[in-house]
């Protein structure tokens, strides 16, 4: 039995030991007021055996992301991922994912079959994508941010490419869209 709704990240990953949520992650889901049971507390791959969040110097998360650009191409790695995402994905009648930087391309080169595809919503902030998924994106960027801007943006804010989860803008435009999402009765925590 699948639930209403989900809210999750995805997002490349700094510590490939870990998917648990960031501080700045958490507190946006936070944030967003959920009712109970919509967020869902780990990021990309969704492996709640994985160890806990620990912070990561810039440095190396930015190399991390760099090798995963380049491995999100080879076709191995969507078939050592698919399943488990599309199993996330299955467990709610409709999910809103939140991508950050390169978890849009990282969503798009899953090739998750158009059934999955037709109940997810992508808010993709930050977004540094080459070939995003099939569904309905809302692209959040920054002129600020130097990664993202190359791209074409739904909506605009005030963001450098690390610091998204902090622009008020983000936060109003994914309540907007659980507003829309969540069952007229199940709207109220």
């Amino acid at each position: 039995m699948s639930v209403p709704l989900q809210v999750l990240f995805c997002t490349g990953q700094s510590d490939p030991r870990s998917c648990a949520l960031s501080p700045e992650q958490q507190a946006f889901l936070d944030a967003l007021d959920l009712p109970d049971g919509v967020a869902v507390p780990w990021n990309f791959p969704y492996d709640a055996g994985l160890a806990p969040h620990r912070a990561v110097p810039l440095w190396l998360a930015s190399l991390r992301h760099l090798v995963l650009a380049v491995r999100i191409r080879l076709p191995r790695w969507s078939s050592a991922h698919r399943a488990r995402v599309e199993a996330r994905l299955r467990e709610a009648d409709r999910t809103l994912v939140l991508a950050g930087s390169i978890g849009l391309d990282l969503l798009g080169r899953l090739d998750l079959p158009h059934d999955v595809l037709a109940r997810v919503v992508v808010v993709a902030y930050g977004p540094v994508a080459t070939r995003p998924p099939a569904c309905r994106t809302v692209r959040v960027a920054s002129r600020h941010d130097w990664l993202a801007r190359w791209w074409a943006a739904d909506v605009e804010v005030e963001a450098g490419h690390l610091d998204y989860l902090a622009a008020p803008e983000l936060l109003a435009v994914c309540r907007e869209v659980v507003a829309e999402l969540l069952p007229r009765s199940g709207g109220a925590r």
